[in-house]
């Protein structure tokens, strides 16, 4: 009887400290603020580059991880917007879109020290849709290929509205990252 007594007690103690929170889960999180470049994917399978229009840029929800982040980038050419990426991160980007992608275009989201700066999304070259706003072509070199972040598709003059390119809270984290060239 003592036995059980003893083996419940035991019991009992090891289900309350294992309930009980421990000092790091008491604590705030501390989280590294993310890099001066990240480039997330939109999390809704079903959202085109023509939906983004639909959204405010904070509501948009993200993908868990970037595609793209500082550490991917060799240098990003800030007259142009064409951005270097090294060999792994270019492979990655044909991986990601092998199946190509849809007409209507895959949105992004461009993220700079954990601040949402703009929106886009990646379009493919055949597609016959116009598009009024940022926008990505297709990677599809196999040999690599700078990324160019240009307006409107199929043209520049397809694009209306404020350039958000040239938004100085990403050119200054990426200075600071020693990426622009």
């Amino acid at each position: 009887m003592i036995k059980k007594l003893f083996f419940g007690l035991v019991l009992i103690i090891f289900i309350l400290s294992a309930c009980a929170p421990t000092q790091d889960e008491t604590e705030e999180p501390t989280q590294e603020p993310s890099g001066a470049f990240e480039l997330f994917l939109v999390a809704s399978p079903q959202m085109s580059g023509a939906d983004l229009d639909n959204y405010d840029l904070d509501e948009l929800p993200l993908a868990e991880e970037p595609i793209l982040s500082t550490e991917d980038i060799v240098n990003y050419l800030w007259d142009e917007h064409m951005i270097n990426v090294s060999e792994e991160a270019y492979k990655k980007l044909l991986a990601i879109f092998s199946q190509g992608i849809p007409m209507s275009g895959v949105p992004f989201v461009i993220v700079s020290n954990d601040v949402r700066i703009y929106a886009g999304a990646f379009w493919s070259p055949a597609s016959s849709l116009p598009f009024d706003g940022v926008m990505i072509r297709q990677p599809f070199d196999p040999a690599g290929a700078p990324l160019i972040i240009s307006l409107g598709y199929p043209t520049s003059e397809f694009f209306t509205g404020e350039d958000p390119r040239s938004d100085q809270r990403l050119k200054q984290a990426l200075q600071e990252a020693g990426l622009i060239q």
